[in-house]
């Protein structure tokens, strides 16, 4: 069962006015695009994606068949803001299951993260069919994580624990993004063991500028446990 995620609020920039209040149509379309959403992601992990009926999507979220294309225009529509969701939720895990990290190793904190991420995106079978079309991966991953990553590589070259200058960061994560979704893909076709996620991590670190001092001690590393999943089917990724 999902937890609701305690979130700090965000500070309004000054000058700015607050949000308007939602009103009651707008609520009703926000709660059946969620409910769409949820029930995409238990079909999804129960048939497959490509097992996967719009109809039996529908049907899970109780509403009319027809319904569904007012919120997305096909099933691989609704797959892929389905794995934003996903990708959403595990980054937030990640961050909070590394926060420890946050203020006494910076290096750690980039190379535990993402040992994290690719263990969990290996170990779920729903990645799989991401996995077998790596640009539409590589798309949702550098713009989800790309949210958690950055910031923690910025971190870095702040504390001294990346190389990198603020003008190759997003270049260099773009390298690691094409990084991660190839060690994700080969383990799904079988060129990869699971387990490789350590050495795939090691790959990534040093593409975002870590010495490979800092490289071997991620390695070595136990990995802290995550948070259990509490996905936000009302997130969207920022444009």
């Amino acid at each position: 069962m999902q937890t609701p995620r305690t979130k700090a609020m965000p500070l309004r920039k000054e000058g700015t006015a607050p949000k308007a209040p939602e009103g009651r149509r707008a609520k009703k379309h926000r709660a059946t695009r969620s409910s769409l959403l949820r029930a995409a992601y238990e079909v999804m992990s129960q048939d497959g994606i490509d097992g996967a009926r719009i109809k039996d999507i529908t049907d899970r979220a109780d509403v009319g068949f027809g319904t569904f294309y007012n919120y997305f225009e096909d099933k691989d529509a609704i797959a892929r803001q389905v794995l934003d969701c996903l990708i959403h939720d595990l980054g937030e895990r990640i961050r909070d299951a590394t926060a420890h990290l946050r203020t006494i190793d910076t290096a750690l904190l980039m190379g535990v993260s993402n040992r994290l991420a690719l263990r969990a995106a290996m170990a779920d079978p729903i990645w799989q069919w991401w996995a077998l079309r790596p640009d539409l991966l590589f798309d949702r991953i550098s713009k989800g994580f790309g949210l958690f990553a950055m910031a923690d590589v910025r971190l870095a070259i702040e504390t001294g624990h990346s190389y990198l200058s603020e003008s190759q960061v997003e270049s260099a994560w773009a390298l690691a993004a094409w990084t991660m979704v190839g060690g994700i893909h080969d383990v799904f076709v079988g060129d990869r063991e699971p387990e490789s996620e350590a050495f795939v991590a090691q790959s990534i670190m040093r593409l975002m500028g870590a010495t490979n001092e800092d490289v071997q001690r991620t390695t070595a590393t136990d990995l802290p446990p995550c948070p259990p999943a509490a996905i936000d089917w009302d997130f969207v990724l920022p444009s």
